[in-house]
């Protein structure tokens, strides 16, 4: 299965109920990947099922989104070569997707904050936070959360 990580759902209740569909999936032996801002969704059941369309099959939210169901293991094939493909093709031009295994394996990568005192809750609740007691500053997991995400409290670029 191919959805939206956990995080970037909209609500805090989301983020809990999505994170504990994806471990239950995964604790069935279901592959869960994850691709940022991602629209389209996707699940290939044993090679043979395929879903795919907008609708967020764990967050169960947007009524009048789609999906179609296709039973046909030469579709689940050409839509797996193209999630392939554009995997490929992001790890082009994004390094840190470029590790053996892609983002899930790939080494935690820090995003440094410039986050006032308080804001500090509020950095750890949202984006999960971390403080580094070296460069006293706070930092997030750049596999994870998003330049987009973290927007609000990034540093000024120094050019």
């Amino acid at each position: 299965m191919t959805t939206r990580d956990p995080e970037e759902q909209s609500t805090d209740a989301a983020v809990t109920r999505v994170s504990g569909l994806v471990e239950e999936l995964r604790s069935y032996g279901c592959v869960v990947e994850f691709r940022e801002r991602m629209h389209e969704k996707v699940l290939i059941l044993d090679g043979t099922i395929l879903w795919h369309g907008s609708l967020n099959l764990l967050a169960n939210t947007g009524p009048t989104d789609l999906m179609m169901r296709l039973t046909d293991p030469v579709a689940c094939e050409r839509v797996g070569r193209v999630i392939e493909r554009a995997r490929k093709e992001r790890a082009a031009w994004n390094p840190r997707l470029r590790e053996p295994g892609g983002p899930q394996s790939a080494p935690a990568t820090r995003l440094y904050l410039d986050v006032p005192f308080e804001d500090n809750n509020e950095v750890k609740k949202r984006l999960k936070a971390r403080w580094d007691p070296e460069r006293r500053a706070w930092y997030v997991d750049a596999n994870k959360v998003s330049r987009e995400q973290a927007a609000r409290w990034l540093p000024p670029r120094q050019e």
